[in-house]
């Protein structure tokens, strides 16, 4: 794109980059690619392309900082199931 329009490119590459943050950089790569098929190389298709493709839910992480251990979860749920009975 820089390569084409110049300095006025710079708007349209951070459009794309912000597109990798609202649907994946995999997603991205994939829009670039059928537009690039075109014979197309600009901000717009790939938008387009992206807005009509089904979202994917995110595959939700295992292991995360934010993600508290089950194990003091268990052991106060088997306490309070002993005083129960």
């Amino acid at each position: 794109m820089h390569q084409g329009y110049g300095e006025t490119a710079v708007r349209r590459i951070f459009g794309m980059l912000n597109l990798t943050k609202r649907y994946g950089a995999a997603c991205v790569d994939e829009a670039c690619a059928a537009v690039l098929e075109l014979g197309l190389c600009d901000y717009p298709p790939v938008r387009k392309y992206l807005e009509r493709q089904p979202r994917f839910p995110l595959s939700l992480r295992q292991v995360d900082p934010l993600i508290r251990q089950l194990t003091p979860h268990r052991e106060v749920i088997e306490r309070k199931s002993k005083e129960n009975d």
